[in-house]
């Protein structure tokens, strides 16, 4: 026990000497004396990736979490004078923002990202020296390798243009690390195909370890099933259509998991983690529980606080228009101050020791992947069978068929339906630019940019001048240096 509490202090301490540092090249964030110590055994290789896992939640519940859909056509500003996101709202980051979204989310990734690699650098020594510990060993190695393809995922999506961009995906993609850098290194951008081999690397290694010690029983750990939806999600924006559909038909086909039911649907979001729904839709999701400090610039207060004077951002008419009468997640809104509010995740008044959880992949989500990638394979059927499956979900008092007119009508009934489903979730920015579409917001647009058309360089991040001036062999964003 002694050793467990010695190990999460240093731990804290390592995870604080992150926070500190202003570029994330600028100083080594893990000293060689406090990673020996963490290190020494496989119970430092566990603490270490509970604080992995606690780096991501940072990063998902703060700016990052909320980008994709701040900076959509998902939202109306209630705030005028937000702090917070607002350069994220009318497109107005510049590269000296380094203490603003553009800098903050880049930092919290890499933070994520080095404490991840300090655990994948450290496993091919823990298991020569305990090899009794195999087991353990390899199942904190497919974890950490998930996460390291979901860190540099996340920064593709917000700092790079998306894979199709350039018809070889030679273009910028973002720096590719495998092992923390030390003090000094020049760190290039990989192009986006070398960044999203890497995530495929990573994903596709971590599978067998995550099959071999497959329970499912904790979504707020990557699983076998979580690995492979995030294959679905990855190979749907690589536009490697067949294989998209196939990563989905392995989720969709294991009997672990089942869309929760519309009397349920709620309960996903709002409830404790292990009830029943949760456990049948959620494939991985990040638990908040056990903070007892809710901010009001975290993302269940910027878009569902229960009062105008705490909520930032409401549901744009644009967003509300999509939702019928009768389908079950327009109940997911309140009218606030004439505003509407998300209430996807809380209800009611905001208390310091409010629960929720984020969800990083769900299966809705996987069946929406394959509906669009069979779209892209001309498996119309087969699509718009997908799209039923979550519209009936949603509306339990009617049978829904699915009509369309042509493959474009049947193509915008899935985007409609992926916007419906997973609003307000992160998504939105990142499915308009990888669909090539211009950003088109509605009649209620009270942001200073209210159409951007696609390609444009607006749509992703720049990259800070403080990170450029510290690793010089960091190439800049078009448009912004």
């Amino acid at each position: 026990m002694k050793k467990l509490i010695y190990k999460s202090i240093l731990l804290a301490m390592l995870v604080l000497s992150f926070a500190s540092c202003k570029k994330f090249l600028e100083k080594e964030p893990i000293g060689r004396v406090g990673k020996n110590v963490l290190f020494e055994d496989v119970l430092g290789a566990k603490v270490a990736l509970t604080g992995a896992y606690k780096s991501m939640l940072n990063y998902y519940k703060l700016e990052y979490g909320m980008h994709g859909d701040v900076a959509s056509d998902n939202v109306v500003n209630i705030f005028s004078n937000d702090p917070f996101m607002l350069q994220s709202f009318n497109f107005s980051s510049t590269s000296g923002d380094d203490a603003l979204i553009a800098g903050h989310i880049w930092l919290a990734v890499f933070e994520t990202l080095n404490n991840t690699n300090n655990i994948l650098n450290a496993i091919p020594n823990l298991k020569a020296e305990f090899p009794n510990q195999l087991n353990e060993l390899e199942a904190i190695e497919g974890q950490a390798l998930v996460i390291r393809a979901i860190c540099h995922l996340d920064l593709s999506k917000v700092y790079a243009q998306p894979y199709n961009f350039t018809p070889d995906a030679s273009h910028l993609g973002v720096p590719v690390l495998t092992k923390t850098p030390s003090p000094g290194d020049q760190v290039p951008r990989k192009t986006m195909k070398q960044t999203y081999d890497q995530i495929l690397i990573d994903l596709n290694a971590a599978l067998p370890y995550l099959n071999k010690y497959n329970n499912a029983t904790d979504q707020a750990l990557v699983s076998y099933q979580a690995a492979l939806g995030l294959l679905s999600r990855v190979y749907l924006y690589k536009g490697d259509w067949e294989n998209s559909v196939k990563a989905a038909n392995l989720i969709i086909e294991d009997t672990k998991y089942s869309l929760a039911t519309a009397s349920e649907y709620k309960s996903v979001f709002q409830e404790y983690p292990g009830i029943s729904s949760v456990k049948k839709e959620v494939l991985f999701q990040l638990s908040a529980l056990g903070f007892t400090k809710v901010s009001t610039k975290e993302i269940m207060s910027i878009f569902s606080a229960p009062s105008v004077t705490v909520a930032q951002y409401g549901a744009s008419s644009k967003l509300i228009n999509l939702f019928d009468t009768n389908d079950i997640r327009n109940n997911m809104f309140g009218d606030v101050g004439g505003y509407h509010i998300s209430k996807k995740y809380t209800e009611g008044s905001l208390a310091a020791t409010t629960p929720y959880t984020i969800k990083v992949i769900r299966l809705s989500e996987v069946y929406l992947n394959r509906a669009e990638a069979n779209w892209n394979l001309k498996k119309y059927p087969e699509a718009a069978e997908d799209l039923r499956i979550i519209s009936q979900r949603a509306h339990p008092g009617q049978t829904i068929v699915i009509n369309y007119g042509s493959s474009a009508d049947l193509y915008q009934k899935i985007a409609d339906e992926r916007n419906r489903e997973l609003c307000f979730e992160g998504h939105r920015l990142y499915d308009i630019v990888r669909r090539k579409e211009n950003l088109q917001r509605g009649n209620d647009c009270n942001s200073t940019v209210c159409l951007l058309t696609y390609p444009n360089n607006k749509f992703v991040l720049p990259i800070t001048t403080k990170e450029l001036d510290a690793n010089k062999a960091l190439q800049p964003n078009p448009g912004y240096n």
